[in-house]
């Protein structure tokens, strides 16, 4: 009786353990997911709304960030970087027309 038991007790075991894996598994790779262009893009404009003129998708200390040049109605230049593993907004950056110049 003892061993029927025990043996119930490892199978159940077993299925817990699994169901587990699974869980952390499913979770891990929803998270390790890359957003598209798209995505990003639709995240930036959100953040700065105008025409997009650049998405280009870098690697920052190995980190994939996605760099989206914008220009606004008034003309004004910003650059909106984004986690490209989880859609944050890292920096939204105005663009100084003036910046090569010498003062």
């Amino acid at each position: 009786m003892n061993t029927k038991n025990i043996a119930g007790g490892a199978l159940a075991g077993l299925v817990l353990s699994a169901a587990l894996i699974g869980a952390v598994t499913a979770q891990t790779s929803a998270t390790a997911a890359e957003l598209s262009e798209e995505q990003a893009t639709e995240i930036a404009l959100l953040e700065v709304p105008g025409e997009v003129q650049e998405v280009e998708l870098e690697n920052e200390d190995g980190v994939p960030v996605y760099e989206i040049e914008i220009v606004k109605a008034d003309g004004q230049k910003f650059e909106v970087e984004i986690a490209a593993d989880t859609g944050v907004v890292i920096e939204v950056e105005a663009e100084d027309d003036d910046e090569n110049d010498d003062d």
